[in-house]
């Protein structure tokens, strides 16, 4: 399929919900980059919750976004419960002027809802030469280590690094098994991963199905469960947001659509030259590439991959020969687009 007639027609529905133009077209991109990049669990599959929590006035299609704090490097955003998309973007564009200025931009944003994929805002900053991070709360799923009731969310961490010539560097993790992941593997009846996830009676589990219902498990045991705390504090108590064990369970637990959850996040933007110059720093990160391509791979495995990098050839190659969407997902859109008024066949768009 056309990334960009799928693009289009995605942009269409949530103008039709009564985003704002530019912003649902913003909405769109970065859904569809999702995709490209091989990342079907936030792409356009997730579409219709956000379009039916827009609609049954459940978030904020326009909302009043105001920065209530600002002092010297820093600023915190409230998004108005808004659509995290919109306000992700808008808080990555802050930081980097705060970079400019300061050689380093933060901004916490408060009120938000979910946005998708964290490495978009983390590339964001590489438009401006800079490096950037960004990370996010949300609906609790997910134990802490040592216990059995879910209370936190997978609190992705995305970190972006420009480069001259190469692919940028980019970290885009959960800090979880990733909830979609496990979703899609309930679905077509596959196992997830050891590790993943406990079942209702908090013994770990490989059925997708019975992780669902009880709770994911940090990456890494009591390291992942760590980060997590460290990304909880940072996403709700200093932006002023609710913490993850406060967000509605309402997505997490099936429902279709995407509800008010007001969570928080964080993100930063790193400007290059106030610690180094451009052209050093370039040189060093293209010998520190190369040299991490160039070591001897493991057994069965062609190359050594940098992160980001093979996300960013998938969407090299999906660019050129289409990109690849669920039948049940472009039916679901379909149906979607009736609900919204915005009626179109999905099903039919360029194939490609």
């Amino acid at each position: 399929m056309d990334h960009r007639a799928l693009e289009a027609a995605v942009a269409r529905l949530f103008e039709a919900t009564g985003v704002e133009r530019s912003e649902a077209e913003g909405i769109a991109e970065i859904l569809v980059l999702s995709d490209l990049r091989g990342l079907d669990s936030h792409g356009v599959r997730f579409a219709a919750r956000y379009l039916r929590g827009l609609r049954r006035g459940l978030l904020n299609p326009r909302p009043r976004m105001e920065l209530v704090r600002r002092r010297g490097a820093v600023a915190v955003l409230d998004a108005d419960n808004g659509l995290g998309f919109v306000s992700a973007r808008a808080a990555m564009t802050t930081a980097t002027e705060l970079a400019g200025t300061h050689g380093i931009g933060a901004v916490a944003v408060r009120n938000s809802n979910h946005f998708g994929m964290a490495a978009f805002y983390a590339m964001q900053a590489l438009e401006t030469g800079m490096i950037g991070h960004a990370t996010t709360d949300g609906p609790p799923h997910t134990v802490i280590c040592g216990g059995r009731e879910p209370m936190v969310s997978n609190d992705p961490i995305a970190w972006a690094f420009p480069t001259r010539t190469s692919p940028p560097i980019v970290v885009d993790t959960a800090l979880t098994g990733v909830k979609e992941k496990i979703r899609i593997a309930a679905e077509r009846g596959e196992p997830i991963p050891v590790g993943w996830g406990i079942g209702p009676d908090g013994a770990e589990t490989t059925d997708a199905r019975l992780a669902l219902q009880g709770a994911l498990l940090p990456i890494g045991g009591p390291k992942g469960s760590s980060l997590i705390v460290a990304n909880e504090i940072l996403c709700g108590a200093l932006a002023g947001a609710r913490f993850s064990f406060e967000v509605s369970k309402a997505l997490v637990m099936g429902a279709d659509h995407h509800d008010e959850w007001r969570c928080g996040h964080f993100l930063a933007a790193i400007d290059v030259t106030a610690f180094t110059d451009r052209d050093t720093f370039l040189d060093r990160v293209e010998e520190f590439a190369a040299t991490m391509r160039a070591a001897a791979p493991a057994r069965g495995v062609d190359r050594v991959y940098l992160p980001g990098e093979q996300a960013w050839l998938a969407a090299e190659a999906a660019r050129r020969d289409g990109v690849r969407i669920a039948r049940a997902t472009l039916e679901e859109l379909e149906g979607v687009a009736t609900e919204v008024g915005e009626p179109m066949a999905f099903t039919r768009l360029d194939a490609r």
